[in-house]
């Protein structure tokens, strides 16, 4: 293992059952979404439809956060020694909220329900604050982090996010559904919304986990040390500034402050791909494929928000989203999982004493490389859509077979695991 890796604690890794009902329900809200391009053409006309905001939601609350929030049970404890108390009762009430809160957030803003918009905003808050103290004792509990890596430092920052994250979409739920008065534009809440649940949030844990899962799985060399040293407290330091400028009303600090964010994001983006190109696998297999190919996209959504900033068309917000939640998020997540799953179901087969099949064997490359390609079928026709609405029906339908293969994928390598505990 690389030097930027700290020294792994599979022995403190939870039950199996913890992380995976995470796992296996979000490529349910991937459907959902899928379904939702389905019956709606006009969704991806602009930014603020009631579709694409129930659509993004699908994506962000329901997949990306669900898969998440059940990453970080698991990889908490292994990497920063960070073990919840009562982890499946944790796990439980976690998912059993964060989930519902997902689904009646998504249905309240398609729909325009303001109670089930709060509905959707209490049962996601609550299943939020209930993770995040859990994971606070944990930290809390923990020994201090020996080594290079910066994975346990950042995991912290992204947690701190989260739970900016979470207070402004309270915010925005009371002012939806129950017309809380705010002392600036919705628009505004809007944007420290989304940019703190993408960049503060996602970006920094997807950075985190990077630093361990990249080296690790892809056989690459480590992050360097100056890169995963100043990347994520740098990120949030420019993110704090960008909101209070943007709060303040101080365009030219938005504006340069934007563009430094826009750059961060493209440096982890090129950084990643650099070592990707040093790895030491001679044929790279699907997930790694499907990393390169995250990593891409969320180039591509640089150069959209930057063409955001120099020309007021909606599409290219449409377009910057579409990269960063299905071509970005979904695709490294999606890469993530074919590792992490199989991995997780050969750890414990092993630390049950059972003669754990190979991890090829618990899922093989070839049904992982067939359900990519429908990712990427998927991700194209989303992007044509965005410029040709007509196509929007097709990049539905490729959505749901594209999370619905993920699923049935997953399922596999848990069937393989069943079989191989009770042979």
């Amino acid at each position: 293992m690389s030097s930027a890796n700290p020294g792994l604690a599979y022995e403190d890794t939870p039950p199996l059952s913890a992380p995976l009902r995470f796992f296996l329900t979000a490529p349910l809200f991937g459907i959902a979404a899928g379904v939702l391009l389905l019956a709606d053409g006009e969704l991806l006309v602009s930014r603020w439809t009631p579709g694409a905001l129930s659509a993004v939601h699908l994506f962000a609350a329901g997949f990306m956060l669900q898969v998440m929030l059940g990453a970080l049970l698991q990889i908490l404890p292994v990497v920063a020694g960070a073990g919840f108390p009562a982890p499946l009762r944790i796990a439980t009430i976690t998912h059993a909220l964060v989930g519902s809160g997902a689904a009646s957030l998504a249905y309240g803003l398609g729909a325009g329900s303001p109670n089930a918009i709060i509905a959707g905003g209490v049962l996601l808050a609550a299943g939020l604050l209930t993770f995040l103290a859990a994971s606070l004792v944990a930290l809390a509990r923990a020994a201090p982090a020996q080594g290079a890596s910066r994975t346990p430092r950042d995991l912290r920052l992204a947690l701190g996010a989260l739970g900016l994250t979470t207070l402004f979409g309270i915010m925005l739920a009371l002012v939806l559904g129950r017309g809380l008065a705010l002392p600036f534009a919705l628009p505004t809440l809007v944007d420290l919304h989304a940019i703190w649940a993408w960049l503060g949030w996602g970006g920094l844990l997807l950075a985190a986990t990077s630093w361990v899962v990249v080296p690790m799985f892809q056989i690459t060399p480590a992050y360097p040390a100056r890169f995963t040293q100043l990347w994520a407290p740098v990120t949030l330091a420019v993110l704090t500034l960008w909101s209070v400028s943007l709060l303040a009303g101080v365009e030219l600090a938005v504006s340069v402050l934007g563009s430094v964010l826009i750059a961060l994001s493209a440096a982890f983006a090129l950084q990643t791909l650099k070592l990707q190109r040093s790895t030491r696998r001679s044929t790279p297999d699907a997930p790694f494929r499907a990393f390169r190919m995250s990593m891409i996209a969320l180039v591509g959504s640089v150069i959209a928000l930057l063409l955001a900033l120099l020309h007021d068309a909606p599409q290219w917000p449409v377009l910057a989203g579409v990269l960063v939640l299905h071509g970005t998020f979904a695709g490294a997540i999606s890469a993530m999982l074919y590792k992490i799953v199989p991995f997780l179901t050969w750890l414990h087969l092993t630390q049950a004493r059972v003669r754990a099949p190979n991890m090829k064997k618990l899922l093989p490359d070839v049904l992982i490389r067939r359900q990519i390609l429908v990712h990427g079928a998927a991700l194209g026709a989303l992007v044509l859509a965005v410029f040709v609405p007509v196509l929007t029906p097709l990049a539905g339908l490729l959505v749901v077979i594209e999370f619905g293969w993920l699923l049935l994928n997953l399922l596999h390598a848990v069937r393989e695991w069943h079989r191989a505990a009770h042979a």
